[in-house]
C-alpha cells in the first residue's frame, strides 16, 4: 500500500512538472505562431485578391473589417476597397472552413462585388498525402496549385462538385481520389458565402479599417461617413443641374 501511494506521489509530481513545463514554454512559443499566423493570413489575402487589384497596388487598398457569426463565435471577413476615394467595394475576402477525409480544411476565398471567385488558396488541411493533399501541389511549369485554378469566375454561392451535378456552370473537377476534400472546399465556399452575404445586408453602423498594413486600426463612424458622401452627391448633383 506504501509503494502505491509513494508512485502516486511520484506521477503527480512528474505530472505537475511537464504541465509546468508546457504552460511555460507555451507562453513564448504563442505568440509567435500567432504572428505567423496572422502573416500567412495576410500573404493569402493579397494573393487571391491579385487579379482585381494590380500586384503593386495590392498593399495600399482598403480593408474594411466585418465579421459573421459561426457557431456562436464571430470570424472575420473583409470588404476591400481600391482607395480611400472609391465608394463601392471591389472585393470580399474570407476563410472557409469545412470538415475534410481527415480533418479541417481552410481555404481563404476572394470574389468580386457579384460573389464571382477570383482565387482561392488552401491554407491548412490534414488530408491524405497523394489525395486530398493534391489541394496544395503545384504541378511542374505551374504558378499555382492546379487545383485552386479550378475555382476562378464560378459563382462562389453555388460552386459544387461536377459529380454532384454535371450540369452546372459552376462545376468543378474532383481531386482524383478526394471527391470528399473537394466537396469540403465546395460546401465551406458556399457556406461562407451566405454568412458574408447576411452580414452585408445588415445595417452596420461602425466598422473597423485599415489601409493596407493591419496593424493600422482606426475606428470609422458609418452613419457619419454615410452622411458625408450623401452630402458629396447631392453638392454634384446641384453643380450638374445648375449647369444645364
Amino acid at each position: 500500500m506504501g509503494n502505491m501511494f509513494k508512485l502516486a506521489a511520484i506521477l503527480f509530481i512528474v505530472g505537475g512538472i511537464a504541465a509546468g513545463a508546457l504552460a511555460f514554454f507555451n507562453s513564448f512559443t504563442k505568440p509567435a505562431i500567432e504572428k505567423l499566423k496572422a502573416e500567412t493570413e495576410t500573404a493569402a489575402r493579397e494573393y487571391v485578391l491579385n487579379g482585381i487589384v494590380p500586384e503593386d497596388k495590392i498593399s495600399s487598398v482598403i480593408y474594411e473589417k466585418d465579421s459573421v457569426e459561426v457557431n456562436g463565435s464571430f470570424e472575420y471577413f473583409y470588404k476591400v476597397k481600391e482607395n480611400e476615394e472609391s465608394f463601392g467595394h471591389i472585393a470580399y475576402i474570407f476563410l472557409a472552413k469545412g470538415s475534410g477525409f481527415s480533418g479541417v480544411v481552410e481555404t481563404m476565398v476572394c470574389t468580386g462585388p457579384e460573389f464571382k471567385i477570383n482565387r482561392i488558396k488552401v491554407l491548412k488541411h490534414t488530408e491524405t498525402p497523394g489525395l486530398g493533399a493534391e489541394a496544395q501541389t503545384i504541378k511542374y511549369g505551374d504558378k499555382e496549385p492546379f487545383f485552386e485554378t479550378w475555382f476562378k469566375d464560378k459563382n462562389s454561392s453555388k460552386v459544387v462538385v461536377e459529380k454532384d451535378d454535371s450540369s452546372s456552370p459552376d462545376k468543378v473537377q474532383s481531386l482524383t481520389g478526394a471527391t470528399i476534400t473537394t466537396r469540403a472546399v465546395c460546401k465551406s465556399i458556399n457556406d461562407y458565402t451566405e454568412l458574408v452575404k447576411k452580414a452585408l445586408e445588415k445595417s452596420v453602423q461602425e466598422e473597423v479599417i485599415y489601409i493596407g498594413d493591419p496593424s493600422k486600426v482606426v475606428e470609422v463612424d458609418m452613419v457619419k461617413l454615410q452622411a458625408q458622401r450623401d452630402s458629396i452627391e447631392n453638392a454634384q448633383a446641384q453643380i450638374s443641374a445648375g449647369g444645364k
